[in-house]
């Protein structure tokens, strides 16, 4: 029997949907279903309880007042949420209208921002922990300048001691991401030209322009970026695991959570625990980043071209 066109457009669609919608059903909606059902079943009962939250929040008390692994793994993200979102955030904004303004040399600076996207996060985490090792650079040219580095740096670099090690954590954060820089710059692009030149014609000088102009017409991706940021920062683990593996008080939620699963695969912890943790994170975190989300296009009314 001949198809009609009709007939294997059809087809085509339904194998195209076919794969991506297998995945879902499996890897997201019957994974989470099952983290769902094992945050309310007692490990060892097997019947439903709610003593995996109880424990949560009993181990949640503890580590506050005695300093355990929790206190330092949520400060340590809401921290880090501060440099990405108050510090990183605004210099990779005022960095992109720089960019996108054309000045000199703004072609090899565009190149020099993205090209740790285009080497890798693991070769740069390499990279960054060689110079902070006890032989990298910047040890080694501190001692050349005089610094005089304790004991524990000499032998263990900047990431080996429980002195430097935390501070050394944070400062590895800031830093301008050049994938955000081009998303920043796209949305600059799209701003249509006769309103810089207007502004021109009033006299208005680069920062103003920046602040009254291009702010306020690309707010709507700065706000959908801040959201991002505040909601992937809970969860969070990449450089924890890369530089520390949680040492020196170093812990972050996203990372706490990944090493309690990780302890359940190996058979030292059910998943019942750290899929209560997961749903408490999920309740936590998902209400906020509605509201931040609602508060952000509240500033400033959304402007499409």
């Amino acid at each position: 029997m001949k198809l009609t066109k009709k007939q294997k457009d059809r087809i085509f669609i339904i194998a195209m949907l076919a794969v991506p919608t297998i995945q879902f059903i499996v890897f997201w909606l019957l994974v989470n279903f099952g983290s769902f059902r094992l945050a309310f079943i007692d490990q060892y009962t097997e019947e439903f309880s709610l003593e995996n939250f109880s424990r949560f929040f009993r181990q949640w008390k503890k580590d506050i007042e005695l300093g355990g692994a929790l206190k330092y793994a949520i400060q340590n993200t809401l921290i880090s949420m501060c440099i990405t979102n108050f510090v990183n955030m605004p210099l990779v904004i005022f960095t992109s209208y720089i960019l996108f303004k054309k000045f000199y040399g703004h072609t090899f600076f565009r190149v020099v921002f993205y090209l740790p996207a285009l080497v890798g996060t693991l070769i740069m985490a390499m990279m960054q922990a060689y110079c902070l090792d006890a032989t990298g650079p910047i040890v080694q040219i501190g001692k050349a300048l005089g610094i005089k580095w304790n004991f524990e740096v000499l032998q263990s670099g900047l990431l080996g001691n429980a002195l430097s090690t935390r501070p050394t954590f944070f400062i590895i954060k800031l830093g301008i991401s050049g994938a955000t820089v081009l998303l920043i710059t796209g949305a600059l692009n799209r701003i249509p030209r006769d309103i810089f030149d207007c502004g021109k014609l009033e006299g208005i000088g680069i920062f103003r322009e920046f602040y009254n102009i291009a702010l306020p017409l690309i707010w709507s991706t700065i706000g959908i970026m801040w959201v991002m940021s505040f909601a992937s920062g809970w969860g969070e683990y990449a450089s924890t695991m890369l530089f520390t593996g949680g040492a020196y008080n170093t812990n972050t939620v996203g990372y706490y959570l990944m090493n309690t699963t990780l302890n359940a695969t190996n058979g030292s912890e059910n998943f019942n625990y750290p899929a209560a943790m997961g749903l408490l994170l999920t309740a936590f975190v998902a209400p906020l980043t509605i509201f931040l989300r609602w508060l952000a296009e509240k500033f400033v009314d959304p402007v499409e071209f």
